[in-house]
């Protein structure tokens, strides 16, 4: 309904907030740091009564950062003390380059809720999708959810496009009853770790002291922070001009503020363009 709060992390997808503008949502920020949501600072969040926590766990867009194991098992046990559900959103879980891969947080709270691999009934909405992982151009996703909100999206999505084309879900159970997805994502996650680790390395090289990034590991994004007073938009101006873009963080913000952060997509640029973006960007500072 039109004034609903949703908790959000701070910064968070840019994609999700526009979609809820349009309804009248309004916000609670969580802050983040590279541990992903502070949960120690959530409490008081939930207290506002929210519709729902909306959090991107792994590799987040647009910071790169990882909720913590320890975090999202907090997470879990006050979203169930509220009584507010957690819309869990992972597109880039698969895309992990290093570290231990963590329990997703709709698998803790099955977990602690003493599921035997029946029928899930907790308090979370899991959300994944094919198109970080197979095709950018193929808009196929899933979702884990109870019964009940299942049925509610199925009449949702009945009403926005009847269904999704047969066509393409053909394709992904092509892709993954053969076990071919498995294969590609292994393919990806080198393609994808390398060119992060030319970014980081030319941001090293490139970046004055004062500034300072995130260091995921996996996904397709990491997060710049600039100095006070520097605002990345005014930057991004000076950028172009040497054909440089990168999106400027301000909007990721629900609230407000963050004007001297941007993002940087490591993902979709050779390492010799990766190499060469951020000596641009530090001549467009």
């Amino acid at each position: 309904n039109r004034g609903d709060y949703i908790v959000v992390e701070s910064p968070t997808y840019l994609g999700a907030l526009q979609a809820w503008n349009a309804y009248g949502a309004q916000y609670v920020s969580v802050p983040s740091d590279e541990h992903g949501m502070i949960v120690d600072k959530l409490e008081e969040a939930l207290r506002v009564g929210p519709k729902f926590i909306y959090i991107l766990p792994n590799f987040q867009n647009p910071s790169g950062s990882t909720l913590s194991l320890k975090r999202r098992k907090k997470l879990v046990e006050l979203a169930d003390k509220y009584g507010v559900p957690i819309v869990e959103d992972d597109p880039y879980g698969q895309l992990r380059f290093e570290g231990e891969h963590l329990s997703s947080v709709v698998q803790l709270d099955s977990l602690m809720r003493g599921s035997n691999g029946g029928t899930y009934t907790g308090n979370v909405i899991y959300l994944s999708t094919f198109s970080k992982t197979l095709a950018p151009g193929l808009r196929m996703a899933w979702v884990t959810a109870p019964a009940e909100v299942i049925r509610k999206f199925v009449q949702g999505k009945q009403g926005a496009d009847l269904h999704s084309p047969t066509f393409n879900q053909f394709i992904a159970y092509q892709a993954a009853k053969d076990g071919f997805i498995d294969q590609y994502i292994e393919k990806i996650r080198a393609i994808y770790g390398e060119r992060r680790k030319v970014m980081l390395a030319a941001l090293e090289e490139n970046f004055p002291s004062g500034v300072k990034w995130t260091r995921p590991e996996g996904g397709m994004f990491l997060w710049v922070t600039l100095p006070e007073g520097v605002d990345a938009a005014k930057v991004l101006e000076k950028a172009v001009q040497y054909k440089v873009a990168f999106v400027p963080g301000g909007p990721f913000h629900a609230n407000g503020g963050g004007e001297n952060t941007m993002r940087l997509n490591f993902s979709n640029a050779s390492p010799e363009k990766n190499q060469k973006y951020p000596a641009a960007s530090q001549t467009a500072t």
